[in-house]
């Protein structure tokens, strides 16, 4: 019995793989002049970027009262 399930099984796997799936329609014609794509925009490399370069040290003093509970 378990000898027949397995071979149904090994049956039904190799006809399984021999299967033809249809490709999607968005793949079948890649060079489809008509195709809809999205627009094309420019944004720059460096938007949005904040300089990170050294500064001179500040009062220390001053750093802790600004970030410290207000009284």
């Amino acid at each position: 019995m378990a000898v027949k399930i397995s071979l149904t099984a090994l049956f039904a796997f190799v006809l399984g793989a021999c299967a033809v799936v249809p490709v999607p329609a968005h793949l079948a014609r890649p060079a489809d002049p008509g195709a809809r794509v999205p627009a094309v925009g420019y944004q720059s490399v460096t938007a949005g970027i904040t300089s990170m370069r050294p500064t001179d040290p500040k009062n220390w003093r001053e750093l802790n009262r600004r970030v410290g509970p207000q009284q």
